[in-house]
């Protein structure tokens, strides 16, 4: 009643779904993150059993979401090598 003419004026979009994210994605039930209950347990962190593998991503810590992501990345590399190195590196190549 309030703006009659709504529903030819509305457009919807869907962008993707939980299950677009399972078919294009490889995503469990097309959710993110490990499958943790929550207060059961943590986001696992960058080491694996297997010497020499590192994860990170969103199933690491510190979880879902571009900057979490991101530090998981950051994470990952300090636990490889010390942050000093990583400076004198990036020094090294002007950075």
């Amino acid at each position: 009643k309030v703006i009659p003419d709504i529903r030819n004026r509305a457009e919807f979009s869907c962008v993707a779904t939980p299950l677009t994210h399972a078919r294009y994605l490889r995503r469990n039930r097309g959710s993110y993150g490990p499958a943790i209950k929550a207060g059961e347990a943590l986001f696992p962190g960058p080491t694996t059993p297997i010497k020499g593998l590192y994860a990170c991503g969103d199933c690491t810590f510190p979880g879902i979401g571009l900057p979490a992501v991101a530090a998981s990345g950051t994470i990952a590399a300090n636990t490889i090598t010390s942050l000093e190195k990583h400076v004198a590196l990036l020094d090294e190549l002007g950075l």
